[in-house]
């Protein structure tokens, strides 16, 4: 009778230098944030990473001083990126930066890539056979759209609305069109804007189109309310400088 084979409890490690690892690190979007984030997995996710891709490198600063985990603030190498930051300075960092076993890349706020332009960082890992590696932490879009009971399954999410008028209108008449019960429109707006985007949403779509806003998400403050134009209209409510995502649908 032949002996079974007893499998090793051994893994094998893999030999041979190892790829970079591109970690995508979500941060704060409120006060209320990290309680939610605070767990093993992400603490583990931070402390190897010396090379970091930030929109704002004194936010990112702030926020790892405050974990309080030992990490050595001036020796982070933190290479700003934002929409103006030219393509080939992010390129020459990465080159610079070769044989660096992890690489951290964090929006402003929330999941980087989402609404943020880290994700050419993302497509150059990728050129160079890097390991992409993203931690699951707040988006404020996701978070609206699933509280707002419109469509989750098809969505267009539409960035900031045009500044001029005439293309807010042509924006409206394509809601009209477009928004359904199954396909929803998210947007989002500088604070200042808020206001003004509410009132020219009242006036000019259909008064039983619904439009959920959410309001200071992850705050004491946080608001999600979804109903029809006709009863936006009735409120003289303001949301002054007050973050907000705007899902517009049926």
């Amino acid at each position: 009778m032949e002996e079974p084979i007893i499998a090793s409890s051994k893994t094998e490690q893999p030999t041979g230098p190892q790829p970079t690892q591109l970690v995508l690190l979500p941060l704060p979007i409120g006060e209320l944030s990290w309680g939610w984030m605070n767990t093993p997995n992400y603490i583990d996710a931070i402390m190897p990473i010396k090379h970091w891709v930030a929109e704002d490198a004194r936010t990112l600063r702030r926020f790892i001083s405050g974990l309080k985990l030992g990490i050595v603030i001036n020796e982070l190498d933190i290479f700003e990126f934002n929409i103006r930051t030219p393509k080939q300075e992010l390129e020459k960092f990465f080159k610079e930066i070769k044989g660096a076993t992890h690489v951290g890349v964090v929006s402003e706020a929330g999941m980087p890539c989402i609404a943020d332009p880290g994700a050419l960082a993302v497509k150059l890992a990728h050129q160079r056979g890097w390991d992409i590696k993203p931690i699951m932490g707040p988006n404020s879009l996701m978070l609206a759209l699933a509280g707002s009971g419109l469509s989750g399954q098809t969505f267009t999410f539409h960035g900031y609305p045009p500044i001029n008028e005439n293309e807010l209108k042509q924006l409206t008449l394509l809601l009209q069109n477009k928004a359904t019960d199954k396909h929803s429109h998210l947007f989002i707006e500088t604070p200042y804007r808020t206001d003004r985007l509410l009132q020219f949403f009242c006036k000019n779509l259909p008064s039983d189109m619904l439009l959920c806003i959410a309001s200071d998400i992850h705050t004491e403050n946080e608001s999600i309310r979804t109903q029809t134009i006709a009863e936006w209209k009735k409120k003289t409510e303001t949301f002054g400088k007050s973050p907000c995502v705007f899902v517009v649908g049926r």
